[in-house]
């Protein structure tokens, strides 16, 4: 392969001895980031890299042909694509190995993602330090979030969870819950909306049932705690 041929010239410290510890794969194009990688591998005693692949092709091969331990993937080979996420679900889908996947950003979309396909980290090029660790938890697993994916992931799952209640309300109990998130009584509710106390009582039961609270008061509660009057006053300025 061209590029750990060019690799090894250049980095000459690139382990050739497969048999000891925690065999790694690296998958990237960027020559001059892999010699970094290398380097920083060159002094830890029980970690070995055992090959460089530069395309989805080379690492899917690398990854079955050889006794690897751990895989380390640019999610972006390409500038222009995800292929080192292509690259992570093709070699997943034959062979059960951990996968940590690297990016000159941590951009949170491209996190998700990683983690989704199946890589059981996510570290930005920015801390590379961080991957040494990160390969031996992989190696032993019991992998652990990298500090910035884990906030990423933490993030999108709020998010999801506030999108998950507010999409099991129609129209008219999302207006009912903003209103009441906001201090307005159900006597107000009713004038405001020009409704009948006996239409009134749908949608505040319905609301109740879909968000597993006892009253009105509890969901609007139960939407302050989980953030939803934050997504209702997003949907708000939206509109």
């Amino acid at each position: 392969m061209v590029l750990e041929a060019n690799i090894q010239r250049e980095c000459p410290m690139i382990s050739k001895n497969s048999n000891e510890n925690i065999n790694v794969v690296l998958v990237d194009r960027d020559l001059e980031w892999c010699c970094r990688f290398a380097n920083l591998l060159e002094t830890e005693r029980d970690i070995h890299l055992i090959n460089t692949s530069a395309t989805k092709e080379e690492a899917v091969r690398a990854s079955l042909q050889l006794d690897v331990d751990v895989v380390v993937v640019n999610a972006t080979l390409q500038s222009s694509g995800r292929d080192g996420l292509d690259a992570t679900k093709d070699i997943l889908a034959e062979r059960d190995v951990p996968v940590i996947a690297v990016a000159s950003s941590a951009d949170p979309e491209v996190i998700v993602e990683a983690i989704t396909v199946g890589a059981v980290n996510f570290i930005s090029k920015a801390d590379i330090q961080d991957i040494i660790m990160a390969i031996r938890e992989a190696y032993r697993h019991r992998p652990s979030l990298h500090p910035k994916a884990s906030r990423v992931l933490r993030e999108e799952f709020i998010r999801l969870k506030r999108q998950e209640f507010w999409c099991k309300l129609t129209a008219t109990e999302k207006e009912v819950l903003q209103l009441i998130a906001w201090g307005y009584s159900q006597s107000k509710l009713i004038q405001l909306m020009g409704i009948s106390p006996n239409t009134m009582k749908t949608p505040i039961r319905h609301i109740s049932r879909k968000l597993g609270t006892k009253s009105i008061k509890e969901a609007a509660v139960k939407a302050r705690r989980v953030g939803l009057e934050k997504h209702m006053d997003n949907k708000e300025n939206d509109a």
